[in-house]
């Protein structure tokens, strides 16, 4: 399953009180999904690296009182029970279970099969319990144990992938850097990409996103140092196929250089938006579909912001392939139904937008 639907999945778990276990490859966002889903839904998250705990980090240390002995309540537990009662629905999220030491993994199974730990319970809120999803790599390409059958019964269980156009979505609410998200989308295949070579580390989804903080602030190092940089976060092979993008940023469509393109010239009549769409269909006839759909969000972003108007969208529609043009426009349609009937109000007497919605 494409890691972006996983969200939704978490939504469903969350109202039916099921729990959620995916399997799936190192940094491709499994803990992003669920921060996801717990920003989305307005639900506190805590997150129990299991590879690094003790059973004391589970059910808390030992004390004695009047001659009983009880446990006090672990830290993570306390900020769930503050959150249910300021409100909130909890989800708590397994990292690792597979890696995790067995005693650890067999305190974890009470937390899956009856939302407690030892002498603690998980907090629930008007008939919603907390949310358990756990998270493991596949067990035949890592160092992981196979988990019992009778843990792995009470999961939803999901194998997850990349999904690049999901990615995509994901980094432009995180403003990560355009020349990160412009090379993904020129070339999707190099966000999760490993090689042969085990000394080479690869790229992954988590790798890019750090690449983007590590390039916000690249003055700080010597130009010389760049490539070095770049090949620190996604190895050496995809960093310098990388590395020559970077170089040659300049040439790739970006959304400056739509405006740039259109200038200053009236676009109101169909006259006037025929001719800017053909101008600038020079240097957009090329582009590929995801590559002109990350663009025309980027565009679609501005507007929401008020930095662009919504005729530069229309022509910079036009100037695209009409296969691409009407794909972008009947996804906007489905997905993003605000901002299509919004584009539609402001422009229902344009030559172009009547034109491009006749296609669709």
């Amino acid at each position: 399953m494409k890691i972006s639907l996983m969200p939704s999945i978490m939504k469903l778990a969350q109202a039916s009180n099921d729990t959620v276990h995916m399997v799936g490859k190192h940094g491709i966002g499994k803990s992003q999904v669920v921060e996801q889903f717990a920003s989305e839904t307005d639900t506190h998250i805590e997150i129990l690296m299991l590879s690094q705990n003790e059973v004391a980090d589970l059910i808390g240390m030992p004390y004695e009182e009047e001659g009983t002995t009880y446990w006090s309540q672990p830290s993570w537990l306390k900020r769930m029970h503050e959150a249910s009662a300021a409100g909130k629905n909890c989800v708590l999220f397994l990292d690792e279970l597979a890696r995790s030491p067995l005693e650890v993994r067999q305190s974890a199974l009470q937390l899956v099969l009856d939302r407690r730990i030892h002498e603690h319970r998980l907090p629930e809120r008007m008939g919603i319990k907390t949310l358990v999803v756990a998270a493991d790599n596949p067990s035949d390409e890592y160092q992981t144990d196979e988990l019992d059958p009778a843990l792995l019964d009470r999961f939803m269980s999901y194998e997850v992938e990349v999904d690049v156009d999901g990615w995509l979505k994901w980094a432009r609410t995180k403003d990560l850097e355009s020349v990160v998200t412009d090379y993904i989308a020129e070339f999707p295949e190099k966000l999760h990409f490993m090689t042969e070579d085990d000394k080479d580390k690869g790229a992954t989804p988590r790798a890019w996103a750090k690449l983007s903080d590590v390039l916000r602030n690249i003055d700080l190092v010597d130009r010389g140092l760049i490539m070095s940089v770049i090949n620190s976060k996604i190895g050496k092979t995809v960093g310098a196929n990388f590395f020559h993008f970077y170089n040659n940023y300049a040439k790739v469509v970006k959304v400056e250089d739509v405006l740039a393109n259109i200038g200053k010239a009236k676009i109101e009549t169909q006259k006037e938006q025929e001719k800017a769409a053909k101008k600038l269909g020079k240097i957009t006839k090329d582009i590929e579909a995801i590559s002109a759909n990350e663009l025309g969000e980027k565009i679609k972003a501005g507007i929401k912001k008020g930095e662009v108007s919504y005729d530069v969208l229309s022509v910079f529609l036009e100037s695209l392939n009409l296969e691409i043009m009407t794909t972008m426009i009947k996804a906007w349609k489905t997905d993003d139904e605000e901002f299509y009937f919004s584009y539609a109000k402001q422009v229902p007497d344009r030559y172009i937008f009547r034109k491009i919605v006749s296609k669709v």
